[in-house]
């Protein structure tokens, strides 16, 4: 419509020329008077003209704009579509893990797996190290790594990375270990040893609870992206509250088979550990060992100083007694009350009288201390050996109880052996 009409004006234009011109050459007015409503119909046709025009190219940049932002939005569109397939992968590997890890109760297990997880969600690693949360000096250790070649670790307590981490107690991405103002890549080991650019790491935290941290590395820089970051912190979570839960399960276990004062095993785990070993001793023809202890006069001790005093006494000669436990053949318990009962695997008489005289001697050169005031103790015991003294689970504990009796009537302060 608008074509017709420029169309239209410039063919009126033409004729009006061509009119005035043969008018002017035969009525001389009538060619001005013409050539001055010309000139009046182009300056009005120009100025609507530019008008259209200008009408026009605002509709056409509007319409422009419109396309640009749905082109933008269906490259958004096909971005997302694109790696849907990806993220829906991605998640159907964290529900599977979960499902999987949720089995586990060991953190020796549960550490096994998560780098194994990790393996198989960043195959293209340059490095992958695995730090676990030491409570009592608030310390890291290396306790797994992954690498490509067999390099020398120098990191056994993390590097100025995990430390970080660890004030932060938050995930971390590092695009070019260079160009990060947090850290001094000259400090690194990660980039030095290896040269490893990109860093990937997040804690094993949950509840304020830390139990250590896992960290990826890669020779390229801006190598990991956000996404990356997103699924390692997933599989860190889900693996912090699987640790959160073994912990939980060994502290209840603990609970049921550790005296609270002493920390030693109660007696019911202690004689179950005491079947297995006599089994064993059994069916290989090796020998075993009991030891009963009992603290000589501790009601005296309760009365004339206290309970208090006595606890400390108890706690005493179990630390005493917790030494002979860096020998794994040895297993100690609290038996009940004041009494104390070992068992030792693989022994003989000789042997089992050496320890016990080792542990009287120690009890009655130590000292308990309270408000300035220092206890001495003495303890009696009585020993007897698998299958030689006795080859009746039940009766080897009669007679072992027997033969510390017998240490207490004949003065005290004293081993007795059966003969």
């Amino acid at each position: 419509m608008y074509n017709f009409f420029v169309y239209s004006i410039l063919n009126f234009l033409i004729i009006s020329i061509l009119t005035l011109i043969f008018l002017g050459l035969i009525y001389p007015f009538w060619g001005i008077f013409f050539l001055f409503i010309t000139l009046i119909s182009f300056f009005v046709f120009y100025f609507f003209h530019r008008k259209l025009i200008s009408k026009n190219i605002k509709i056409i940049d509007d319409l422009e704009e419109k396309i640009n932002i749905l082109e933008d939005s269906l490259a958004k569109k096909h971005k997302v579509l694109k790696y849907l397939p990806l993220k829906q992968e991605k998640t159907s590997f964290l529900v599977k893990l979960s499902q999987e890890l949720i089995e586990l109760d060991d953190p020796q297990d549960i550490f096994n797996f998560l780098l194994d997880a990790v393996k198989k969600l960043f195959p293209d690693f340059t490095f992958v190290s695995l730090y676990e949360f030491n409570k009592e000096d608030h310390s890291l250790e290396l306790v797994q790594s992954l690498k490509k070649k067999e390099l020398a670790i120098k990191e056994k307590q993390g590097s100025e990375i995990e430390r970080w981490m660890m004030r932060q107690n938050s995930s971390l991405l590092i695009d070019d270990i260079r160009k990060d103002f947090r850290f001094d890549s000259s400090q690194i080991d990660g980039f030095l040893q290896r040269g490893s650019l990109s860093f990937l790491a997040s804690p094993l935290s949950v509840k304020g609870d830390f139990f250590g941290i896992i960290r990826i590395e890669n020779k390229d820089s801006n190598f990991f992206s956000y996404e990356d970051l997103r699924s390692l912190s997933n599989i860190c979570d889900l693996g912090a509250i699987v640790l959160e839960r073994a912990r939980l399960i060994r502290r209840v276990q603990e609970l049921a088979t550790t005296d609270s004062l002493t920390s030693l095993s109660l007696r019911n785990y202690f004689s179950e550990q005491v079947k297995v070993e006599l089994n064993r001793a059994k069916n290989s023809g090796s020998k075993a060992g009991l030891i009963m202890f009992d603290v000589d006069d501790f009601k005296n001790v309760n009365d004339t100083h206290g309970h208090m005093v006595g606890d400390l006494v108890l706690k005493k000669l179990a630390k005493i007694l917790k030494k002979l436990e860096k020998n794994p053949q040895t297993t100690v318990c609290r038996y009940g009350g004041e009494e104390f009962m070992v068992l030792v695997a693989d022994t003989n008489k000789e042997e089992l009288l050496k320890i016990a005289e080792g542990v009287r001697r120690e009890a009655f050169n130590s000292v308990v201390s309270y408000r300035r005031n220092k206890v001495n103790f003495t303890i009696s015991g009585g020993i007897a050996i698998y299958p030689d003294d006795e080859n009746d689970f039940d009766k080897i504990f009669n007679l072992v109880d027997k033969t510390m009796y017998r240490a207490k009537k004949e003065g005290k302060n004293k081993i007795c052996s059966f003969s």
